[in-house]
C-alpha cells in the first residue's frame, strides 16, 4: 500500500506502538537496506530526494520517529533516545547495511551507540549532529545562546520546507509563520534538543568500529570548530567532513552533494 508522496513509490512496511507512541517504517525502491532517522520536528519523507539519488544502490527505509513534526513530546518520558532508535530499527524487516541519521536523530544514534549497542552496519552516516565540547560549561549563558540558535535552525527548516515559495513570500508573512511555528512547538521542543546536545560530551564511543562519516557545515553552530574535534576524539572511527556547501538541512537542500559524499565514502571502504 502506498504511504503517500507525489510519486506513489513509498510503501509502508511495518508499524508498532511503544509506550503510547506510534513508530513506523517505510520502504523506498527495491534494493538492499538503508535506514534513515529524521531530526526534530521533521518527517520521515524529508529524505525523499536523497533516497532517489541513492536508489540504484539501496532500498531506503525512512523511520517515522516520535519527535516528528506535531509530536506531543511525551516520548521524552516514555523512553530514552537509545530505546527509540532500537525500537525504530526493529521495524525494518531485513538487515540494515547503512544507517543515515540527521540532527537530533543523529544524536539519538550516538546515545544508542554509547549505551552499548553493537549493530552490524557496513557504514554509519551522521548528518549535522550536535556535539558538546568538554571545554564549554553548561551554564545560563550557553543555554540562552543555544535557544537563539534553536530558533534560527527551526526557521531555516521552515524556509527549506517552503522551497521556492519562501523567496517570493512577504517578509512579514514569513515572520508570522515563523512565530506561529515556534509557538506551536513550545519550550519542550527546545528542551528536547538541548537535552540531547548537552548530553553529547565525552560519550563512550571509543568501542564503536563502524565506518562512520559525519557530514556538516563549518558554519553549523552544533558542529563547528572544537565541537567537531571533540566528536572525532571521542569516536576515532569517525571521519568528520565539514563542507561550506552544506547547510544544517543538507539532505534536503544539497541532496546531490550529500549523495556524492556518501557514495564516495562507501566506495572507498571497498577499495583494496
Amino acid at each position: 500500500m502506498s504511504a503517500g508522496g507525489a510519486d506513489g513509490m513509498w510503501v509502508s512496511v511495518n508499524e508498532a506502538t511503544m509506550r503510547g507512541e506510534v513508530l513506523a517504517a517505510h520502504r523506498y525502491a527495491d534494493l538492499p537496506a538503508l535506514a534513515f532517522v529524521h531530526g526534530l520536528e521533521d518527517a520521515w519523507s524529508s529524505c525523499g530526494q536523497l533516497s532517489r539519488l541513492l536508489a540504484d544502490r539501496f532500498r531506503c527505509y525512512p523511520l517515522d520517529m516520535p519527535w516528528r513534526t506535531g509530536g506531543t513530546y511525551q516520548w521524552r518520558s516514555r523512553g530514552t533516545a537509545a530505546e527509540w532508535i532500537e525500537a525504530g530499527l526493529s521495524l525494518i524487516p531485513e538487515p540494515v547495511s547503512v544507517l543515515i541519521a540527521h540532527s537530533l536523530g543523529a544524536n539519538s544514534v550516538l546515545q544508542w551507540l554509547a549505551a552499548g549497542a553493537t549493530p552490524k552496519f557496513d557504514a554509519l552516516i551522521l548528518l549535522s549532529p550536535f556535539y558538546w565540547p568538554p571545554s564549554v560549561p553548561v551554564d545560563w549563558r550557553v543555554f540562552d545562546g543555544f535557544r537563539e540558535d534553536f530558533a534560527g535552525v527551526m526557521t531555516a527548516g521552515l524556509r527549506t520546507r517552503l522551497g521556492p515559495r519562501a523567496q517570493t513570500m512577504d517578509p512579514d508573512v514569513f515572520a508570522g509563520m515563523t512565530r506561529k511555528m515556534l509557538d506551536g512547538m513550545g519550550p519542550q521542543a527546545f528542551l528536547a534538543l538541548f537535552d540531547q546536545y548537552s548530553a553529547a560530551t565525552q560519550l563512550p564511543l571509543a568501542h564503536v568500529d563502524i565506518p562512520t562519516l559525519v557530514l556538516g557545515s563549518p558554519q553549523d553552530a552544533g558542529l563547528a570548530g572544537e565541537r567537531a574535534d571533540a566528536l572525532k576524539a571521542d569516536m576515532p572511527c569517525a571521519e568528520v567532513y565539514l563542507d561550506p556547501r552544506l547547510t544544517h538541512f543538507c539532505h534536503m537542500e544539497q541532496p546531490r552533494e550529500v549523495a556524492e559524499l556518501i557514495l564516495g565514502f562507501l566506495d572507498a571502504r571497498k577499495s583494496p
